[in-house]
């Protein structure tokens, strides 16, 4: 790392600049190109799969690996700050210890891009095993992951970069799938503004 900082900057030239700029505004615009397509796929599968979350008595866990469990860490503080309990999981967690952590009135929400991790595939067998429900979120709608859910959504999106393979626009649309379905649980579960500020007591949510 020294001896990466002595070397010196590059200067670039006006075109290069131009050209990286367009490789920045080219990344956001197909991501968000990704999600109006992911928006216009929307259909009846997406209400049931939220009524579950909706009419689930006990807890929330989201699992997934990689990425896709970053994504689901992060729409489960969403749905925690409205007042739904939810917890992230990890699978290879859930192999080892955590599957005593699940009861039989929560439901597991796997992420997926592929829908065909294998960690992914045995952990949901163990929580089969004791009869916890489990939904699904990939973008393969015929994998084995969706597969074996009881209700799964579909976000399926074409990666962004010059690999096409760099996790950047399905864990974008992923985790907006997640703002969506908790904007609809808010009226589905007849969430009030109290009900959200009961659990923001810190912090500038707390004085508006």
């Amino acid at each position: 790392l020294s001896e990466f900082l002595k070397l010196p900057k590059v200067n670039h030239t006006k075109q290069d600049e131009d050209i990286m700029i367009d490789i920045l505004k080219e990344c956001l615009r197909k991501e968000a190109e990704a999600l109006i397509e992911v928006s216009q796929n929307i259909d009846e599968s997406f209400i049931e799969f939220s009524e579950e979350i909706a009419e689930c008595k006990g807890k929330i866990f989201f699992t997934g690996v990689g990425k896709s469990f970053l994504v689901g860490s992060k729409i489960a503080g969403t749905f925690s700050s409205i007042g739904i309990s939810s917890i992230p999981l990890n699978p290879l967690s859930i192999l080892h210890g955590d599957l005593g952590a699940l009861n039989e009135n929560d439901i597991v929400i796997a992420l997926s891009n592929s829908g065909e991790t294998d960690i992914l595939k045995d952990a949901l067998k163990c929580i089969h095993s004791l009869g916890v429900k489990t939904l699904a979120i990939t973008g393969n709608k015929a994998s084995s992951v969706a597969r074996m859910a009881v209700k799964s959504i579909e976000v399926k999106t074409t990666e962004c970069g010059p690999f096409g393979l760099v996790p950047s626009s399905s864990t974008t649309a992923m985790m907006a799938m997640g703002d969506a379905i908790a904007c609809l649980l808010i009226n589905l579960k007849r969430l009030t503004i109290d009900d959200f500020y009961k659990n923001h007591p810190g912090g500038e949510l707390s004085k508006l």
